[in-house]
């Protein structure tokens, strides 16, 4: 390979989250990276840093920053040449991030009381943002279906009648299901026949590995937010900015006031310059084998798996860099397979924080040099001597 996905980066002293939560619990230093929180233990694409040196040295002037000449020209060929759709230059709203941006597209649209769906299990902040903001989550479970994650269109279209939002994650995490573009226009059918607000959080869209993803955007416009950034496929979410395209230019006004009145439209001057580089041709070129990194990764762990922990379910990774492991099958609580893990500094996500019909799960960050998924194999072989 061209770019290094192989160096093992010490975090420790960093501010690293992940890092600095796993050593807590250890009260020391780690050995190994951490398998938690969706970043990535990758050395920074090039173009990337390049970029961001570039703009430190041009003029050394780091004061409150619009969306710089260029920015949004490289976010819409982005999304033409990766995903195939055609989005205006003038639909693209800058923000901080994605989860922030949800929680102002929650305040903004709905009122205290209303109804969200959310597709459980999913990513815990969906949640975490409709009860902060007095809303009423609504669960549309999603249901296993010949050891495969499917919707469960019966309960959504139900639900969908008192709703006044869905916040659907495609690809979806934790799961890594990529939904068919069948599922999707079911998804869009429901939604325009409740007029439905549809908030796509497409996050890790650039991280295909098996299926195609559909943009939702590109199956209906009139009343679809879409949330899109770099931070996950390039690993900057320390420099806080997402795009959030929005077709419908009357649903894109008023989402700016409220930024506006809530006075947080302010984006990072790095963030910018960050996204243009690794929205880049180089860029392109560290995604692709970065995405044969996390196969690879996702390959070794399944054999592994299937090997030795049969009782145990790896379920097939279509999109993300997070394997979804159901651990059920070993005969512990989820608390105490939590505690054997962390024994053997293997710090991963449990289950239940993605809904209820997550407990007994664990969710792996794959994002990671191979030698560290080799390593953690050795130490579940440690964690569960007996079972194997």
């Amino acid at each position: 390979m061209k770019y290094d996905f192989n160096t093992v980066v010490n975090r420790t002293g960093t501010g690293s989250l992940k890092w600095k939560n796993a050593e807590k619990i250890l009260n020391k230093p780690c050995t190994i990276p951490p398998l938690s929180t969706a970043d990535m233990e990758f050395v920074a694409c090039p173009s990337v840093v390049s970029q961001i040196e570039e703009a430190m040295h041009h003029q050394g002037v780091f004061g409150y920053t619009s969306c710089p000449d260029g920015y949004t020209k490289t976010v819409v060929n982005w999304l033409k040449e990766e995903h195939q759709f055609d989005c205006g230059e003038a639909w693209i709203l800058q923000t901080f991030g994605v989860i922030q941006a949800i929680h102002h597209i929650v305040n903004c649209f709905t009122s205290v009381g209303d109804d969200i769906i959310i597709q459980t299990p999913v990513y815990h902040q969906f949640k975490k943002i409709i009860n902060h903001t007095q809303r009423n989550c609504v669960e549309n479970a999603l249901r296993i279906v010949g050891g495969r994650y499917e919707m469960d269109f019966d309960d959504l279209e139900q639900k969908a009648k008192s709703a006044k939002m869905l916040i659907l994650c495609s690809p979806h995490n934790p799961i890594g299901r990529v939904w068919t573009i069948e599922e999707l226009k079911r998804v869009q059918e429901i939604a325009e026949k409740n007029n439905l607000l549809v908030v796509a959080d497409e996050i890790h869209f650039d991280f295909i590995l098996d299926g195609k993803h559909t943009v939702f955007a590109n199956l209906m416009k009139d009343n679809v937010i879409l949330c899109t950034s770099p931070s996950k496929t390039f690993n900057l979410a320390g420099l806080n900015l997402a795009n959030i395209i929005i077709p419908n230019q009357g649903i894109k006004k008023k989402l700016e006031e409220h930024l506006e009145n809530e006075d947080v439209h302010y984006q990072t001057y790095f963030g910018y310059h960050a996204c243009m580089g690794a929205y880049s041709n180089e860029g392109r070129v560290w995604k692709n084998e970065l995405t044969q990194v996390i196969q690879n990764n996702f390959d070794v762990f399944k054999k592994f798996i299937e090997e030795s922990l049969p009782t145990c379910t790896l379920f097939h990774l279509e999109g993300t860099y997070l394997a979804w492991l159901d651990c059920n099958g070993l005969g512990y609580s989820e608390d105490i397979l939590i505690e054997m893990l962390n024994k053997e500094e293997i710090f991963v996500d449990r289950g239940s924080t993605f809904g209820h019909n997550g407990t007994g799960f664990i969710r792996i960050n794959l994002a990671c040099p191979t030698s560290v998924i080799f390593e953690v194999i050795e130490r579940f072989k440690k964690c569960f001597v007996n079972k194997i």
